[in-house]
């Protein structure tokens, strides 16, 4: 029997080879905390890391009027699903509840992703998929290469091998920048590394 397994966000990596498109790393919430990544466009990327950092447009975004419209005709997002995978593309559905009924919508993974950020609702994906695509990440592997730290760690060569390594100090003034200069899926993936070291 396929079970659920939860996931939480932890990082976004802007993707050079393909312009335009990012990875957003989510990870298994315990267990193996197996990780994998999804192809997202930028404006679905833009708005996933806006709200993790607590930051406001302008004007609504699509995924704040469709998180608007559900709370308005008094619904719940109760969960998100990945529920299966065809040729590397993730399939997901959001489960809602609306006047007492139980409601499935098929959704891209970005934008169920990015409307369960603005509701606190929770991420999950069917083992089956996990199990394919799921890495571990070896703690050792990090202690291999410290040596390839940069002398001068900067927003344009950070990656989340680095961001692991990086005093608190260190991490706050990248975030600071990274919000001033509005890079927001870069201070997004700082933010969860720094929300990852106070709870574990």
């Amino acid at each position: 029997m396929t079970n659920e397994i939860r996931l939480h966000i932890s990082g976004m990596v802007y993707n050079q080879a393909l312009g335009g498109t990012y990875s957003l790393v989510l990870t298994e919430d315990s267990g193996q905390k197996r990780r994998f990544s999804v192809l997202i466009g930028e404006s679905e990327a833009q708005s996933i890391a806006l709200k993790l950092n607590n930051a406001k447009s302008p004007r609504p975004l699509s995924h704040d009027l469709m998180n608007s419209i559900i709370n308005m005709l008094e619904a719940k997002l109760l969960k998100v699903v990945i529920y299966d995978m065809v040729n590397d593309i993730f399939y997901s559905e959001l489960y809602l509840l609306h006047a007492g009924k139980s409601i499935v919508v098929d959704a891209r993974t970005s934008d169920a992703v990015a409307l369960a950020v603005r509701s606190n609702a929770p991420i999950y994906i069917n083992s089956d998929i996990l199990d394919i695509v799921g890495t571990v990440i070896e703690p050792e592997a990090d202690m291999d290469d410290k040596s390839e730290m940069p002398a001068s760690v900067s927003l344009d060569n950070l990656t989340n091998d680095i961001l692991t390594r990086l005093p608190e100090a260190k991490l706050q003034e990248l975030l600071d920048q990274a919000i001033k200069e509005e890079r927001y899926e870069m201070a997004a993936m700082i933010r969860d590394e720094m929300e990852y070291r106070k709870h574990h």
